[in-house]
């Protein structure tokens, strides 16, 4: 590299641009990355920014594998403090990770391993099994209702440690060439592999895990977080993230059993249609409603089994207790009764 600097006539860099420049080329052959650095010098020195862009494009070229190019941080999400907490740990410790590799709605990319009748989703699941015990591959599963911050947190993970975030996509690797699927994610693997040396980070979000096997569930090593809806200090705290980055302001509307994504949701609209926060949380049908049953189900499946998302150690849940309908029902004919006398 330093050739290269000396022969465009420019100082030799310092060992800083030198270390931002070695970053951006982890993982690129010695030829590609001997070409952007070429391509990235100019009278004012190295462009570090064109480099990361070269890489990107470099690993895009692989079917399944595209990189995150959002700025979200920890700094812009509101609750979930223990998970957070725990992978800044992870991202400073010892032998931080130089990439993450995000799985989306990972129930749906391995569904039907091991009763498809091609065989395919079966022989890609063994792919990947193998890979991540054979590396000792690092990883996390988020489960929780849509949402809930799950997908926030693992892109937002990338930026905070300043290192890539890979969207590995199984579903974009799939061929209907007979062995071409397993070639690809083969081919994607490697290129984790080179980019990561040997340090990912796999981070996958879930709605559902129990379709998930067992034996993929055991590989993501670092545990499973539950995300359950934000707490009122939670919500608050969203508000305020989301009013600021929105500038709206105003009463809030009734938040109670909000996700995160409702309260961005209703800052985005009040921002879009100029109006209030009050009038813009009528267009919006919290998921604790339209899907009460299904988070009913998952705080339950969750409790005792998974870690806390917000607070430190393991989710509980206690289900508060409802009046019976039939009492109630019961209660209202004696009162009925009771005022219209003896019959």
């Amino acid at each position: 590299m330093v050739r290269l600097f000396n022969d465009a006539n420019l100082a030799e860099p310092t060992s800083e641009t030198l270390e931002k420049a070695l970053n951006a080329l982890i993982g690129l052959a010695a030829f590609p990355a001997e070409q952007a650095v070429a391509m990235s010098l100019s009278r004012a020195g190295l462009d570090c920014t064109g480099l990361w862009e070269r890489k990107r494009q470099a690993i895009e070229q692989t079917p399944g594998l595209s990189v995150w190019r959002g700025g979200e941080t920890f700094d812009d999400i509101g609750g979930v403090e223990n998970v957070r907490n725990f992978l800044k740990a992870v991202i400073s410790g010892v032998d931080p990770p130089r990439v993450v590799v995000f799985i989306d709605e990972i129930e749906k990319a391995f569904a039907g391993s091991g009763t498809d009748l091609s065989g395919v989703k079966t022989e890609m699941t063994g792919t990947i099994l193998s890979w991540m015990q054979d590396r000792e591959a690092d990883g996390t599963i988020f489960i929780g209702p849509p949402g809930a911050a799950k997908s926030l947190v693992g892109k937002a993970t990338g930026n905070s440690a300043g290192i890539p975030t890979i969207a590995f996509d199984l579903g974009a690797m799939q061929s209907s060439l007979v062995g071409a699927s397993g070639e690809r994610l083969r081919t994607a693997l490697k290129i984790v592999d080179a980019v990561s040396q040997g340090r990912s980070l796999f981070i996958a979000t879930c709605n559902s895990i129990a379709s998930l096997p067992p034996e993929l569930r055991r590989r993501f090593t670092l545990g499973t977080f539950f995300f359950d809806l934000p707490t009122a200090e939670e919500r608050e705290a969203i508000w305020k993230i989301y009013r600021q980055k929105y500038q709206v302001s105003g009463p809030l509307p009734t938040d109670e059993g909000w996700t995160g994504a409702e309260i961005k949701e209703c800052c985005r609209k009040a921002y879009r249609l100029n109006s209030s926060l009050v009038d813009s949380a009528r267009y919006i049908v919290p998921v604790s409603k339209s899907a009460a049953d299904q988070i009913q189900a998952l705080r339950k499946q969750a409790s005792g089994r998974f870690i806390s998302a917000s607070k430190s150690g393991v989710y509980e849940y206690e289900e508060k207790p409802v009046a019976s309908g039939r009492r109630l029902i019961r209660s209202e004919a004696v009162e009925v009764a009771g005022k219209a006398g003896p019959v």
